[in-house]
């Protein structure tokens, strides 16, 4: 009897001790997976922080986090880019040392102004922090247009420094020679010379005629560049005849054109009497319509200049001889003939405009 009751104690303490056994089973089982399966934890005190339990999956991941931390790609240098051509945009830089030693080279040399002495320009100032995130090889592309190709160094500049940017240039001089008077150009077309000059022509980038007048600028803008697969016109550059109301076509007619965020560049607003009017006239217009905020009768009295321009303008940015109008957020819009030229009384009805009565 007592036997049958020990084997009944062994087969009561083999039965109760199983859940006990399946319990450490479970748990080393667990801890097995636990610290042998890769694992990523997000640390909460630092979402951008990685742990990997995995030598593997940590290399992968160090490599990975080094990559998403990489910063963006700086903006090439416009100095260094237009250096390798004979553009004047930075030529000031080359001719200033000469002519400060001998001020017979200077043009002109009597100005107080030492950097106004020389030939060419310092634009670098302007072109790299304004169309430096255009300039690196993952750049987005865009369309610039610039008016004036004249001998082409200004046309090869942009297109070394901007990649991806599909370019537009407007040229008077490459017209078909003739009388003025018939839409033809009497004088030397400057613009053969570059050895570019023919695939610009046959790939429809060079455009020929008067950039100052609407139905030419109409139609090269709706043929040419307003393409349904063509990238957002963000740049463009006034580089043409200087003259004050051909600059003032530039910021009427395109300005309302180019996409939001972009820019209107225009060069050569220098002391000189083909272009003072647009320093002097239009320029500070534009400024006083950026500081307008209107209101009802009582407050201020103040009007806007420009009311094609005032409402798509962000801002404008000047440097010696160069300025730079920024469109805001509003989108960009095709104005009627009315509205796309400069107004009448821009030039006539500064003073009043700036100075009042309103």
């Amino acid at each position: 009897v007592s036997h049958n009751k020990d084997q009944s104690y062994i087969r009561s303490s083999s039965i109760c001790r199983w859940p006990l056994i399946a319990f450490f089973v479970a748990s080393a089982v667990v801890l097995i997976l636990r610290f042998n399966l890769p694992r990523v934890n997000h640390i909460e005190s630092d979402p951008f922080t990685l742990v990997a339990t995995n030598e593997t999956e940590k290399i992968a991941l160090e490599t990975e986090m080094m990559a998403s931390a990489s910063p963006a790609k700086p903006p090439r240098n416009f100095l260094e880019v237009a250096q390798t051509t004979d553009t004047d945009k930075i030529a000031g830089y080359k001719y200033l040392p000469e002519c400060l030693a001998n001020n017979k080279t200077c043009t002109p040399p009597d100005a107080e102004r030492e950097t106004c002495r020389p030939w060419g320009h310092f634009y670098d100032t302007i072109y790299t922090p304004w169309l430096g995130k255009y300039s690196t090889e993952d750049a987005a592309p865009i369309q610039f247009v610039e008016i004036g190709f004249y001998k082409g160094a200004g046309f090869e500049a942009y297109s070394k420094y901007l990649p991806n940017a599909e370019l537009h240039s407007m040229e008077i001089a490459c017209l078909p020679e003739g009388p003025q008077n018939e839409g033809k150009w009497p004088w030397e077309n400057e613009a053969k010379n570059h050895p570019w000059y023919e695939r610009l022509l046959q790939t429809r980038r060079l455009h020929c005629g008067d950039a100052s007048d609407y139905n030419f600028l109409k139609d090269k803008w709706m043929t040419e560049m307003k393409r349904k697969e063509a990238p957002p016109l963000m740049v463009v550059v006034d580089d043409g005849s200087h003259l004050h109301d051909h600059m003032a076509t530039s910021l009427f007619f395109w300005f309302p054109r180019i996409e939001p965020g972009g820019i209107l560049i225009v060069e050569d607003i220098q002391p000189i009497s083909e272009a003072n009017k647009f320093r002097t006239h239009i320029v500070p217009q534009v400024m006083k319509d950026l500081h307008w905020c209107g209101g009802p009768k009582s407050s201020e009295p103040d009007t806007r200049c420009f009311p094609t321009i005032q409402p798509l303008l962000q801002g404008v940015h000047c440097e010696m001889h160069i300025c730079v109008f920024v469109r805001n957020n509003e989108p960009s819009s095709e104005p009627d003939q009315v509205s796309s030229m400069t107004p009448p009384a821009a030039f006539r009805d500064a003073e009043k405009c700036l100075f009042g009565p309103h």
